[in-house]
């Protein structure tokens, strides 16, 4: 009996196709690897629910195939070479606007607010795409217009999103900055506020960059694990101020499924 890329080959030579689930379970060790980074056979097995024996020939199989290699100092499997031209190709087909759409439009349906998209741009994020809802807003900016990182939502979520390192970086060009109102002595209250956005999970402006409106915003990451862009969800400060702890955590939910769309692959908790 030999194997051929169809399945084993039975008496009459017929050729028998893999049994129900093969392809999953194939699919499930790329999906585990592209999360554990690497793994051994055995590690596989154990986090799957797959026997040994199944794990090490499905192993070999996507090995032929190219979807994994080895890791030389350990031995473990890691994604391959076709796992990466696929994953490349995936994010060279994707753009930002039109996978933010559908997340956009589902974040207005649930909280009937106004929702934008924005990116960086130097020391400010810039709005690219915005879906009104039904509820009156107070916003004023429309696209094209930049709002700065150090009191808007989408800054602040910005800010805390960025490596350590990067963001030392850009606190010390706000503060430089002759734009910006951040000094050497205040530049600690916004370090506070970075802290509180990255423990809570999204970043708030209560008023302060418009007395008028509030909003509540969270980071998209791409398939570096880096912020490019922002998701806000804005109103009247009357209406909208009560409802920031309800919102945030739906709009930080909306960004991670862009960010998963983008390519994106969180760590391990």
């Amino acid at each position: 009996m030999s194997e051929t890329a169809g399945g084993t080959s039975g008496s009459g030579g017929r050729s028998r196709e893999p049994g129900p689930g093969a392809l999953d379970r194939g699919l499930a060790i790329l999906d585990h690897l592209a999360q554990a980074r690497n793994s051994s056979t055995a590690e596989l097995a154990e986090a799957l629910g797959l026997t040994r024996s199944t794990a090490y020939r499905l192993v070999d199989r996507l090995r032929t195939l190219g979807w994994l290699s080895q890791v030389p100092a350990t031995g473990h499997w890691r994604l391959g070479p076709a796992a990466v031209r696929l994953a490349n190709a995936a994010v060279d087909s994707t753009s930002l606007l039109d996978a933010a759409g559908p997340t956009l439009r589902k974040l207005v349906e649930t909280t009937q607010e106004t929702v934008s998209l924005a990116v960086p741009n130097g020391l400010a994020m810039v709005f690219i795409h915005r879906e009104r809802g039904p509820r009156p807003a107070a916003m004023t900016g429309e696209l094209g217009a930049a709002r700065p990182m150090h009191n808007t939502s989408l800054g602040r979520a910005h800010l805390a999103a960025l490596p350590a390192a990067k963001l030392e970086e850009v606190l010390v060009e706000l503060v430089r900055s002759p734009d910006s109102p951040i000094t050497s002595a205040t530049v600690s209250a916004l370090h506070t506020e970075v802290t509180r956005t990255q423990e809570r999970g999204w970043a708030e402006d209560r008023r302060e960059f418009d007395p008028s409106s509030c909003c509540c915003g969270a980071a998209v990451y791409d398939h570096t694990g880096l912020p490019v862009a922002g998701i806000s969800v804005a109103g009247a400060a009357e209406r909208i101020e009560p409802l920031l702890a309800e919102y945030g955590p739906l709009v930080a939910g909306s960004c991670a499924e862009l960010s998963a769309d983008l390519g994106y692959v969180a760590p391990a908790s």
